[in-house]
């Protein structure tokens, strides 16, 4: 059954005036019609609250994205580091391979070695002992291989032979550093120790500030 317009206009005179004379029922209608609009912005937060969701999953699923490129990177940038580290120390052994010859020493065996201190037993807990290593024909050589020496590198590589002696309960035949440049006060220090320096050229402290 539809209402007719005369029915909904005293329907609406009717509503007019009880709001006129009912002040609960004005308050009732008032309260009414702003919980609506209460309601209605809560369902438009609603809305641009879970459309924020969804562009913060969006950039989450992104930044994971990019955190797991950047370890890729990372992972693939320390390998590399670690094999251009190897390919100079091996061509720096190169430049000197008469001299190694001479010495009755087959560069090509010349080893990496190393060792972690799980118990802190030779050096500190957990440190990673690294030292190149020549052993054949009953010789044994330690060698330390770098670009330019200076004093603290002479006293680590002393350091490093004497804890390798104890983990292999051998002492070498020779200790050597190998360099293409050396500083002259590391020069006389691996002197003093008895170890031997097979480098290019010798460095003064004042040159090398100029």
């Amino acid at each position: 059954m539809c209402a007719s317009a005369s029915d909904t206009g005293r329907f609406r005179e009717e509503f007019l005036k009880l709001l006129e004379r009912d002040l609960e029922f004005r308050h009732a209608v008032a309260g009414y019609l702003g919980f609506s609009e209460i309601l209605k912005r809560l369902m438009e937060h609603d809305k641009k609250f879970n459309e924020i969701l969804a562009l913060l999953k969006k950039h989450e699923t992104t930044l994971e994205e990019h955190a797991k490129a950047l370890r890729r990177i990372e992972a693939s940038l320390g390998s590399l580091g670690a094999r251009v580290g190897i390919d100079i120390e091996r061509a720096i052994l190169g430049i000197y391979r008469d001299i190694f010859q001479s010495m009755g020493v087959d560069i090509s065996r010349v080893e990496k070695i190393s060792f972690k201190d799980t118990e802190g037993k030779y050096y500190r807990r957990g440190a990673k002992l690294e030292l190149d290593i020549y052993a054949h024909n009953s010789k044994v050589f330690f060698i330390e291989v770098k670009s330019f020496v200076e004093p603290d590198d002479v006293e680590w590589f002393e350091t490093r032979c004497e804890i390798f002696e104890r983990i292999l309960e051998r002492k070498p035949d020779r200790r050597i550093i190998v360099a293409i440049n050396v500083l002259r006060t590391a020069l006389e220090r691996a002197r003093e120790l008895g170890i031997d320096i097979i480098y290019g050229r010798v460095i003064d402290v004042e040159e090398r500030r100029d």
